[in-house]
C-alpha cells in the first residue's frame, strides 16, 4: 500500500528543535475521495506529481503497478496510464507547456478525444510541507451541454406556452383596448371633414381610453361651437370687405389683410349715381331712405359680380366697382344692370334713374385709413375721371357714358350700339378725350330713335367741330323734330346757340371744356 508522510519540524520558543510531527496519507484514500467527488456523469479528476507520476485519480485505475520480477510497488507515469483521458490530457499538457513543472497558474484548455471536445483544467497545489501537485479536471462538453439542451427544450417549450398565452391576452387586450381607439380615429377623420355629430363609444368606461373618448366628444362639440361662431364670423366679415376683393388682393382671410395692401393694374372703373335722389329722399323718412337705397343695392350688386367685377366701396346711393379682367365685363354689367333698374321700377311705387360712368386705366385699389379704421379704396386720376364721366351723363343726359380707352380695348367694338358724343376737357384735366354713349342701356323706344337719327347725328357733331355752326345747327334741329327727348341734341343746340352770340374761339377744334363737376 502506498502512502506519502507529509512532516514538520518542530522547534521550542528558544529555537531549540523538539521533534518532527509526521502524517501518513495513503494515496488510495485520495483516489476514493476523488472518485466520491461529483463532477459530471463522464467527468475524471486526477492528481499527477511535477515528475507526471500519478498520485490518485477518479478511475478504478490504480496509480502504481507491480511485476513478479519487484515485489515492490512502481509509480504509474500518466503518461503510461491505461486510461484514455488520464494519458491524453498528460500529452495536452505537455504539448502546450515545456515541462510540468513550468506550470504555476490555473490553466484552461480544450482537446478532442474521439471526435468529442474534452474541457481541461489545471490547478497547481503547493504548500510548506513539500507538497507539489497539478490537479486536473477533465469533464467532457457533452455531460453539462447535454443538460444544457434539455433545459433549452424545457426553457423553448415554456417560452411558446408563455408566447401563445401573451399573444392571447394581447388579442383581448389589443381588441379591448384598440376598438374604442378605432372609433376615436373614425370620429377624428369625420370631424375633420366637418361631420361633428359622431360618438366616440360609450362614455361609461371609466378607464383612460374612456376618458380619452369623453375629452374628445367635448373638444368636438367645442370645436363645433367654435367653428359655427367662426363662420358666422367670417360671414359678417364678408359682407364689409366681400371675397373677390380679398382674391383680388391676393389675400386668403379677412385676417390677412393689413393696412396699405394694394394692387396696381389696368382694369376698368365703374361708378354709379342715382339721379335727383336728393330731391327724392326728402319725400321720404330716414328708415325709407335706408330702405329704399339698400333694395337698389340689392338689385344691382349680384350683376356687378356676376361679371367678375367687385365694388370698392358705396357713395351713398350710389358705387364704384372695379373689373380687373376686362372693360367688356364692365359694360355688360353697366348694360345689365339697367335691365335691374327697368325691373326694380315696376315694383316700386318711386321710380328713379341712373348714370353710369365708365373708365379704363392703371388703377391702384388697396386698404387705406389708420391701423383702427381702415377700408378699401382706388386712388388713380382715372378714378377721378371715372367720377367725371359719371356726372357728364347728367349734362349730356344719357344713362351710360364709356371712354375712348374703353372703346379701344373693346373685344368688339362693334358688338355694341356706341355714339360718339363729344370731345371734352374734364374739371381738374387738361387733355381732351373722347366719349361715347351706350344705347344699349337705353329704352328700346329711346333707343331705335337714336339709331334712326345716329347719321344725322354724325354729320351734325362733325359740322359743329368744324365750326360750321349754321349747319350744326339745322342738324340738331332735325334730330329734335324726330327725336324731341335727345337730350343731347338739345345741348348742341344750346351751346351753338351760346357761342353763335360770342363768336368761335380762335383756335377752335371742337373741343368743349368744362369748369364743374
Amino acid at each position: 500500500m502506498l502512502q506519502i508522510t507529509p512532516t514538520t519540524p518542530i522547534y521550542a520558543p528558544d529555537g531549540e528543535f523538539r521533534g518532527v510531527m509526521g502524517t501518513n496519507l495513503i494515496l488510495s484514500q485520495i483516489s476514493d475521495f476523488l472518485r466520491d467527488l461529483d463532477i459530471s456523469e463522464t467527468g475524471e479528476a486526477f492528481i499527477i506529481e511535477r515528475s507526471g507520476e500519478i498520485v490518485a485519480s477518479s478511475t478504478d485505475e490504480k496509480p502504481f503497478t507491480l511485476t513478479e520480477n519487484d515485489p515492490e510497488p512502481q509509480r504509474l507515469g500518466a503518461l503510461f496510464s491505461t486510461e484514455p483521458t488520464i494519458r491524453q490530457t498528460t500529452q495536452e499538457l505537455l504539448a502546450r507547456n515545456s515541462a510540468l513543472s513550468s506550470i504555476t497558474e490555473p490553466v484552461d484548455f480544450s482537446y478532442n478525444l474521439n471526435g468529442k471536445t474534452q474541457l481541461i483544467q489545471v490547478t497547481p497545489l503547493t504548500n510548506i510541507s513539500g507538497l507539489n501537485w497539478l490537479i486536473v479536471v477533465v469533464i467532457p462538453e457533452a455531460d453539462f451541454m447535454e443538460e444544457i439542451t434539455a433545459n433549452s427544450r424545457s426553457t423553448v417549450r415554456l417560452c411558446a406556452i408563455a408566447l401563445l398565452v401573451s399573444i392571447l391576452i394581447g388579442i383581448f387586450t389589443s381588441r379591448w383596448i384598440t376598438r374604442p381607439i378605432l372609433r376615436l380615429n373614425l370620429a377624428a377623420q369625420d370631424l375633420a371633414q366637418g361631420v361633428w355629430d359622431r360618438m366616440v363609444m360609450d362614455i361609461d368606461r371609466g378607464d383612460e381610453v374612456g376618458q380619452l373618448a369623453q375629452a374628445f366628444d367635448s373638444m368636438a362639440q367645442q370645436l363645433r361651437q367654435s367653428f359655427e361662431t367662426l363662420e358666422t364670423q367670417r360671414n359678417s366679415f364678408a359682407r364689409f370687405v366681400p371675397l373677390e376683393y380679398l382674391q383680388f388682393l391676393r389675400k386668403d382671410s379677412i385676417v390677412n389683410i393689413q393696412l396699405g395692401d394694394h394692387v396696381s393694374k389696368e382694369m376698368a372703373i365703374m361708378f354709379s349715381d342715382i339721379r335727383g335722389f336728393t330731391t327724392l329722399s326728402e319725400q321720404m323718412t330716414p328708415q325709407a331712405n335706408f330702405d329704399f337705397v339698400n333694395a337698389y343695392l340689392k338689385a344691382v350688386n349680384p350683376v356687378i359680380r356676376d361679371r367678375q367685377g367687385f365694388i370698392i366701396k358705396y357713395l351713398g346711393d350710389g358705387l364704384m366697382a372695379a373689373f380687373p379682367e376686362s372693360p367688356d365685363d364692365a359694360v355688360q354689367a353697366a348694360i345689365a344692370i339697367f335691365d335691374e333698374i327697368r325691373e326694380f321700377n315696376q315694383n316700386h311705387p318711386q321710380p328713379i334713374q341712373i348714370g353710369i360712368g365708365i373708365h379704363v386705366g392703371q388703377i391702384m385699389v388697396g386698404m387705406i385709413g389708420d391701423e383702427n379704421r381702415m377700408q378699401g379704396d382706388a386712388i388713380s386720376d382715372n378714378v377721378n375721371l371715372t367720377a367725371r364721366l359719371e356726372g357728364l351723363t347728367k349734362h349730356y343726359g344719357v344713362s351710360l357714358l364709356i371712354s375712348e380707352q374703353v372703346v379701344l380695348k373693346l373685344r368688339d367694338r362693334h358688338a355694341y350700339d356706341l355714339r360718339f358724343l363729344d370731345r371734352v376737357i374734364v374739371k381738374g384735366r387738361v387733355e381732351p378725350i373722347d366719349i361715347y354713349e351706350v344705347l344699349d342701356a337705353e329704352t328700346a323706344n329711346l333707343r331705335i330713335l337714336k339709331q334712326q337719327t345716329h347719321s344725322h347725328f354724325e354729320m351734325s357733331i362733325a359740322a359743329y367741330r368744324q365750326g360750321d355752326l349754321a349747319a350744326a345747327e339745322r342738324g340738331f334741329a332735325q334730330i329734335l323734330n324726330l327725336n324731341p327727348d335727345d337730350k343731347t341734341a338739345a345741348l348742341y343746340q344750346s351751346r351753338i346757340k351760346t357761342l353763335q352770340e360770342q363768336g368761335l374761339p380762335a383756335d377752335w377744334q371742337g373741343v368743349w371744356s368744362f369748369t364743374t363737376k
